[in-house]
């Protein structure tokens, strides 16, 4: 019982805040976040950016879905960098955040 327990707690935190790995990394949703994030960046800040690959990813469930993605992305003319964006979505995407990857 207690066994029991313990799985739906942790299942429920899972669910409702905790960040989990995305494990499928190549899932059409997935790029679709994550050129959003590229394409909104470069439209704001006036750059030519292409999105070459996703490095790593997690989500969060609150009263939407937040995505945090480390991206690589190649700047013309600067080469490829990689960065961690923040991108929520509710009804459409919002990105929160688009900084340069550092290792922590």
């Amino acid at each position: 019982m207690l066994c029991l327990l313990s799985a739906v707690v942790t299942t429920e935190a899972t669910l409702r805040g905790g960040w989990e790995p995305i494990k499928d990394l190549e899932d059409p949703h997935v790029r679709e976040v994550a050129q959003y994030a590229v394409s909104e960046h470069g439209r704001l800040k006036n750059l030519q950016l292409k999105l070459d690959k996703i490095v790593k990813g997690e989500k969060q469930v609150v009263s939407g879905i937040m995505y945090r993605l480390v991206l690589a992305v190649e700047e013309k003319g600067a080469g490829t960098k990689q960065y961690t964006v923040i991108v929520a979505e509710d009804n459409k995407m919002h990105l929160k955040s688009f900084k340069k990857f550092v290792v922590e």
